[in-house]
């Protein structure tokens, strides 16, 4: 089994979360921008500024406090994923898909980036699902919290 560690990030603005969305194989899911850590990021941190140019054209990304940490086990590709997601504080710009362009795989499975009201929440395929409730605490949470471990062939957290 492979490893993957992955950072997104959590953005809210206006009542509104930032997310993207992602369609393959016939299945549409909505999450944070963020992807796989690579070896010029350095840390985290720097892969969600770097996730959030390439899937949502933005810059200056402020990257807060970590939020949740999730373990995922994708069954079909045999990969063990360790996902960490930040608040994000700050930001720069206007939304758009461009820079995706020359990038591979995620040209194809990214089919969008934009702010969805709460309110729309619940009527989406959305990971982590936590997203629809525990990130609108007031005062947002600093400290992590483990939201376990998603076991896709399951369907279930253990």
């Amino acid at each position: 089994m492979r490893h993957r560690i992955r950072a997104a990030g959590i953005a809210i603005q206006n009542d509104c979360v930032l997310l993207v969305k992602h369609i393959q194989h016939g299945e549409t899911w909505w999450v944070p921008p963020g992807g796989g850590y690579e070896s010029q990021d350095q840390c985290t941190q720097n892969t969600v500024k770097r996730e959030f140019f390439e899937e949502a054209g933005l810059t200056d990304v402020t990257v807060g406090p970590l939020m949740f940490v999730r373990e995922f086990i994708e069954d079909r590709a045999d990969v063990f994923h360790l996902e960490l997601f930040y608040s994000v504080t700050g930001w720069r710009g206007d939304i758009h898909l461009n820079n995706l362009a020359g990038l591979g795989g995620d040209e194809l499975l990214i089919q969008e980036t934009t702010w969805v009201p709460r309110d729309q929440l619940d009527d989406m395929v959305l990971y982590p699902t936590e997203i629809r409730s525990d990130i609108w605490q007031q005062p947002s949470p600093t400290l992590a919290r483990h939201l376990g471990t998603f076991h896709e062939l399951d369907g279930y957290e253990r």
